[in-house]
């Protein structure tokens, strides 16, 4: 007994499964898209507006943390009007930078205010970083030292440093 082939049936494309592993791969970048923000987006609530020293708030005990979180608002919100003399600046001083005819002592003249107003920012700041400290325990400082030198910038580090920081990655 012999059975025939239905010799009708349509043949498959040769497209047919590779087009089925690109639409799977392209199901799983989108789910995998939607995973990673919602993640994000999770991970951001929990850390919202902790930027700056805030962020050295989670690395004190529980019960310090809010008495740490205010301080550091209060500070922010006396220096707010700093930071807009700032800004100020900045725009006048890109106002000169623009304007035609240029002049090149007018220029130099803003650019001289600019620093003397970001000197007097900066003084500001480090008035109340040393008053944040002071209201800090001995340990707590020394948490606040260990945070303050992974944040310091790289041009203000010795070649020993990054040296040190290497071997800390291979190992």
């Amino acid at each position: 007994m012999t059975v025939e082939a239905n010799h009708i049936a349509p043949q498959r494309s040769r497209l047919l499964y590779p087009g089925f592993i690109f639409s799977l791969a392209l199901n799983l970048l989108f789910i995998g898209g939607v995973a990673a923000a919602v993640w994000h987006h999770h991970n951001a609530q929990e850390r919202r507006n902790e930027s700056g020293l805030l962020s050295f708030a989670r690395q004190l005990p529980p019960d310090r943390q809010e008495a740490f979180r205010q301080q550091v608002f209060s500070a922010r919100a006396s220096m707010k009007s700093e930071r807009d003399k700032v800004r100020m600046a900045w725009r006048h001083t890109n106002d000169v930078l623009t304007t035609e005819p240029f002049d090149k002592e007018k220029f130099k003249a803003a650019m001289a205010d600019l620093r003397a107003v970001e000197d007097q920012f900066r003084t500001g700041i480090n008035a109340a970083f040393a008053d944040i400290a002071a209201s800090l325990t001995p340990s707590e400082r020394k948490l606040l030292q260990g945070w303050r030198e992974k944040r310091r910038p790289k041009f203000l580090r010795r070649d020993k440093d990054t040296e040190q920081s290497n071997d800390r990655k291979s190992d």
